[in-house]
């Protein structure tokens, strides 16, 4: 029995927090969706903070799969569609694969991002 089920409550079956997808994918998600929203609201529909948004968009800039442009007051991103997953297990597929299979989510308050 997996350890989750076994430390359960009453039979019950625990649920975890972790996702079949990190929270790059899941901005990468998100900024598929609108590519002009603001780092607070990609943070709460992801659930992370907007530190740790910014942190990834960095990441994701830095790697090639996004670019930034500033829009007056705004950003505005455009995801590269060619980039290919950094794992080696996913290497061979595309972000424009992931986006495809995936996302992106409908905007909106209530849905999360990559869920």
């Amino acid at each position: 029995m997996p350890p989750a089920e076994r430390s359960a409550p009453s039979g019950e079956r625990a649920t975890g927090s972790w996702t079949f997808l990190s929270n790059h994918a899941h901005v990468l998600l998100c900024l598929a969706a609108d590519p002009d929203q603001t780092l607070p609201v990609i943070a709460e529909r992801v659930g992370i903070t907007s530190r740790a948004v910014q942190l990834i968009l960095a990441d994701l800039i830095e790697g090639g799969y996004v670019v930034r442009t500033r829009n007056g007051r705004r950003n505005h991103y455009e995801i590269n569609p060619d980039g290919h997953l950094r794992h080696p297990l996913e290497a061979h597929h595309r972000v424009a694969d992931l986006i495809t299979t995936l996302g992106p989510v409908e905007p909106g308050p209530s849905a999360r991002c990559g869920s």
